[in-house]
């Protein structure tokens, strides 16, 4: 792919072909202004992307030592590959959001409540059962951090702080940490995962800083409707290709998440009352097969449900029961 060029800036996408999770591409982009460079996002571990990743920037001509800065649009492994390789070969500095700092540095804070939170909650939900292997990923990631952290300091980028150009936008649902990086000269929007061409990405369950269930799929919502008030032209995403009708893409998410939350609501109404039941009666053996995404859903939609007054929730012999209160009209 070429790069993308305005007056002095331009975009060098690093479009990496991969089926990882299913999503085509794993996206990485060097944003230039001026004589000033900046790394969005440094794809995934492993050889094979590294050494695309130095190709493509060979064939862009840029050298690693005019890179100006690193910036994470959210801490997920398949955004963060190369920059142990960089910062060691060139000491750069690296940029992320307050609450992505803790989770790229794997600090032991940060893991041992990550390990208390995810067992509670699959607990609660009564689907220990389906989280025996992810508990098992977090004990390892626990007893060999080394191996996955970034080693480099780490600055904090605020909401609305500008840097190289660019302006923070905060933007949760895919993950607590996400935000995009908007140029509003050109309308330029670095956005990470947070809509790709084809729509939403998984909202996943995670927690605050305090330990606390955040819920995805409302920070979603307000989070299109933020970037609603930007004039963006270009959407350069962490994955897929890179596209320009991003309002198309907001509207085709937003009626998603209402069809899916009717969805849920119907299906508590016609006697599935647990997590379990909901996952099994919805996604059939999909949703032993891709437990982490499908329960973060199930949880996400019933929190929403929860705080439109649709659903309310108990404790029933310590697992969650859903009760529907109102049911939502076809509209």
């Amino acid at each position: 792919m070429n790069a993308i060029k305005t007056g002095n800036k331009a975009v060098y996408p690093i479009i990496f072909p991969s089926d990882y999770s299913g999503l085509g591409s794993i996206n990485c982009y060097v944003y230039q202004n001026g004589e000033d460079y900046t790394l969005i996002d440094a794809g995934i571990e492993g050889g094979e992307f590294e050494q695309f990743f130095y190709q493509k920037l060979k064939e862009y001509k840029i050298e690693i030592n005019q890179i100006t800065r690193i910036i994470l649009t959210h801490f997920h492994n398949d955004h963060i590959g190369v920059v142990n390789q960089v910062t060691n070969e060139y000491p750069v500095p690296v940029y992320a959001s307050k609450i992505a700092i803790p989770r790229l540095k794997c600090e032991d804070d940060y893991l041992m409540q990550k390990l208390n939170f995810y067992y509670r909650l699959y607990e609660q939900y009564g689907v220990l059962e389906f989280a025996r292997e992810r508990m098992a990923k977090m004990e390892h990631t626990f007893h060999n951090k080394e191996n996955v952290m970034i080693y480099p300091p780490i600055l904090q980028l605020e909401d609305g702080q500008e840097i190289g150009g660019l302006h923070v936008v905060a933007a949760p649902g895919h993950s607590p940490d996400s935000i995009c990086l908007f140029d509003a000269e050109t309308g330029w929007l670095f956005a990470g995962d947070f809509l790709l061409a084809t729509g939403m990405t998984n909202a996943l369950i995670d927690h605050d800083d305090s330990g606390n269930i955040t819920n995805p799929i409302s920070q979603y919502i307000d989070s299109i409707d933020k970037m609603k008030t930007h004039n963006v032209r270009t959407v350069f995403a962490g994955h897929k290709e890179i596209y320009e009708n991003l309002n198309d893409v907001m509207e085709k998410s937003l009626s998603k998440i209402e069809y899916k939350l009717q969805k849920v609501v119907s299906k508590i109404s016609e006697g599935h009352h647990t997590a379990k039941q909901l996952g099994e009666v919805i996604y059939g053996v999909r949703f032993a097969k891709y437990f982490t995404f499908l329960i973060s859903d199930i949880i996400g939609l019933t929190l929403l449900a929860e705080q439109r007054g649709l659903i309310i929730r108990e404790l029933r012999g310590g697992e969650w029961y859903f009760t529907v209160t109102k049911l939502i009209e076809n509209k």
